[in-house]
Formats: structure tokens, sequence, C-alpha cells
């Protein structure tokens, strides 16, 4: 029997360590977060860009509603930390006749799509991670003084 849609997001999430401060416990303990972010699997599933930039965008409105917003750290990471992104990535190689090889593993076959997911994931979560996982650990040190 396939495992539900719920408990692979609520895996993944804790895989992410969701649990290692309140405020990221919030992605699996907030129903309406939670169900956000199974909407997110869902466009990731989908295979469209589009759809999964709106689920980020929803994860993003729901953790402002709450005064949280560095809890949509947890999508980039579902995002960035996937199938999606290269599991390895080779040296660039200069060809004599000019440009840049960039050659990248992945786990598995990934559509351009998918790429594309994972691509956007990275900028963002490169991007916004460090203030965000600083905004995580101060409200929870905030909370355990």
């Amino acid at each position: 029997m396939a495992s539900s849609i719920y408990r692979f997001v609520k895996q993944k999430l804790l895989s992410h360590g969701v649990r290692n401060t309140a405020d990221g416990n919030l992605a699996i303990t907030d129903r309406r977060l939670f169900l956000d972010f199974v909407c997110l699997e869902r466009a990731v599933r989908l295979q469209d860009f589009a759809t999964v930039q709106s689920a980020v965008v929803a994860i993003e409105n729901r953790c402002l509603s709450m005064g949280k917003r560095h809890i949509v750290v947890f999508a980039y990471m579902y995002l960035r930390f996937s199938d999606a992104t290269p599991k390895l990535t080779h040296l660039d190689i200069e060809p004599e006749e000019g440009g840049v090889r960039r050659t990248v593993d992945y786990r598995r076959r990934v559509s351009s799509t998918e790429r594309l997911v994972g691509e956007w994931a990275t900028v963002w979560y490169d991007r916004y991670s460090k203030s965000f996982f600083r905004a995580l650990y101060e409200s929870n040190s905030a909370t355990a003084g």
C-alpha cells in the first residue's frame, strides 16, 4: 500500500528539522500551514512551475499572517533538497572554443520543469536561508528563555 501524501510531506518536513524550533514545528502542527505544504507537494508532482510558485506564495502568505515569515524557509528547503536539484556538480570545464561546460548528476531522470523548480528554489534558499534561520533560532531562544 502506498504511503499517503500527508505522511510523505510530514516525513520530509521532519527530515528538514522542523521540530528543532517552536516556530518550525508549526509547519506540522498548524493544520492550515501543513495543508499548504501538502499543496506544495501536489504542485511538485504536477511538474508545473507556476503552480509550485503559487504554492510557495500561499505558504509565505500564511506565515506572514502568523507574523512568522521566516518559516517559509522550509518551503525553499522542501524544494531545494529534493530530486530536482543535482546530487553532484562537477568542476566546470572551459573548452578551447570558449564557453563553459557544467556537468551535474541527478538522483534520477529529471524533467526540464523539475530542473527549473530546483534552480528557482536554490536561488531563493541561498538568498534567504541565513536570515530566516537566524530569525527561527532567535524566536526559539526567546520562547525558551
